[in-house]
């Protein structure tokens, strides 16, 4: 039905244009730009919230990655739901608060206001910088797989029509923009996420039938002891949660919130949506090796990414309308996770690196311009990846954990805010990460680097905060 999916493409820009529009109208500052004058309501918030998380990487690499790991993948639910929750109770109302206390626009101009320091702001926009190009060049990988299956194009050809929508929409509309099409996008995510599920079930014969047609093709595919380390799932669970507390492009979204009677609504919607839709997605990869067939299979087993696209385009198991629709779900949501991570890294440039405040006239200019040079880059390293969506998902997200858990989360509660901590904190927690994310790809431990990173940058935080005294008290220090 290629007239039919062309038709939804057609009725997506139609979309993109309508809020692009609505958020070039109301933008007048970067803070228009890039937090819509704290302005948005609590609903919209969350599903931005949840779409901004989830996305196709969710759809596509989390899904699949169950085909290899066996059923003990779904116990990530158990990490990602209690995670988004701590997010709203814990992250939320005090970062909404002191956010417009330090009249802050990022999370790095947040960070170098909390601890008074302009190195600890430019640290915390270089790890922007670094963990968010990583998670863009995963995002461009799953939007052009699913623009390949979609409309039959090349994954070359495909990762440049995604450069070219994304980023002329981001430039477009700003913040504004990318939360009114996310909370469209979210609802339909958590819809297809239900109607996946649902499916499989039923094109296998229900959950019993399968689970027992899954355990005479490999036993471990039923067992907690499974192919994949159940203390490796849970340290990718844990890399990919954490990015609920401390990811930049999901804090950002706190921003947007206009009063504190939206942030209760939000903290009750956003997870729900997250519980819902991993408790759908996670056991898909498994339970689809039962109805794939064998000539299939080779290729999903070479790269997972390929079973969700392969599930709704050759397979079109929703039936051949939905699938298509559903097709194009993914698609978006990867577009809308792109503008999402585009807005926050450019941003990391101009405001916390340049320097350029709300009323400089260069700002939104600049902003825009580092817009186009990032998605291009991240584009052309899409196109051959050095690992699958999984993997540099976890990555990003364990360096996010490892640099902003203890500097972010502990330093919205803890009244001694120490400059020296908090850079030292982040460089060995990063550092961490990198060299033994290194060791793991050559074989020499298969322990999660989300693990290594998190204890060493914790423990030379409190250390540090202990041991020295800050040279710039705030007041409530002094009380």
């Amino acid at each position: 039905m290629p007239w039919f999916r062309l038709f939804l493409i057609a009725a997506y820009l139609l979309l993109l244009v309508h809020h692009g529009r609505e958020g070039s109208k109301n933008t007048r500052s970067l803070s228009d730009y890039l937090i819509a004058g704290r302005s948005l309501g609590g609903v919209v918030i969350a599903f931005s919230f949840y779409a901004t998380f989830v996305s196709t990487n969710s759809f596509i690499g989390q899904a699949g990655e169950s085909w290899e790991a066996g059923l003990a993948w779904w116990l990530k639910v158990g990490v990602y739901g209690p995670l988004c929750w701590l997010s709203w109770l814990v992250v939320a109302p005090r970062f909404y608060r002191r956010s417009r206390e330090y009249q802050s626009l990022t999370v790095a101009d947040f960070l170098g206001a909390r601890y008074r320091s302009l190195v600890v702001r430019r640290i915390t926009a270089i790890v922007i910088l670094l963990a968010s190009g990583l998670y863009l060049v995963a995002i461009y990988k799953g939007s052009s797989v699913a623009l390949s299956q979609f409309l039959g194009l090349s994954y070359g050809v495909s990762a440049v029509a995604v450069f070219v929508v994304v980023t002329t929409y981001t430039l477009l509309g700003g913040f504004r923009s990318v939360v009114l099409t996310d909370s469209v996008q979210g609802l339909l995510m958590t819809v297809g996420a239900v109607l996946i599920i649902f499916a499989v079930l039923s094109r296998g014969g229900g959950l019993g039938p399968m689970v027992e047609q899954l355990e005479s093709i490999d036993p471990r595919l039923v067992s907690w002891d499974g192919p994949t380390p159940l203390l490796m799932i849970l340290g990718i669970g844990l890399a990919g949660g954490l990015k609920l507390l401390v990811d930049p492009r999901q804090v950002s979204r706190i921003y947007g919130l206009k009063d504190e009677r939206a942030l209760k609504i939000a903290r009750i919607v956003a997870p729900i949506l997250i519980t819902v839709t991993y408790a759908c997605l996670l056991p898909v990869g498994a339970l689809a090796r039962t109805i794939v067939p064998p000539e299939m299979a080779a290729t999903i087993t070479a790269d997972t990414d390929q079973l969700t696209p392969y599930l709704l385009g050759q397979a079109e198991i929703l039936g051949p309308t939905a699938s298509s629709f559903f097709l194009l779900v993914l698609l978006a949501a990867a577009m809308s996770s792109l503008d999402s991570v585009l807005l926050v890294t450019a941003s990391a440039i101009t405001r916390d690196l340049q320097l350029l405040s709300d009323d400089d006239p260069r700002a939104i200019g600049h902003t825009r311009s580092w817009v186009v040079a990032i998605s291009l880059v991240a584009m052309i390293v899409a196109l051959n990846p050095f690992a699958d969506i999984v993997e540099i998902t976890a990555f990003s997200g364990s360096l996010y954990a490892a640099c902003f858990l203890s500097t972010l989360v502990l330093g919205l509660y803890w009244n001694r805010p120490n400059a020296t901590a908090a850079t030292a904190s982040m460089v060995a927690g990063g550092l961490a990460v990198i060299a033994w994310w290194l060791a793991k790809r050559n074989g020499l431990t298969e322990f999660h680097e989300v693990y290594v990173g998190l204890v060493v940058s914790t423990l030379v935080y409190v250390t540090a905060t202990l041991t020295l005294s800050p040279r710039n008290p705030h007041p409530e220090q002094t009380h």
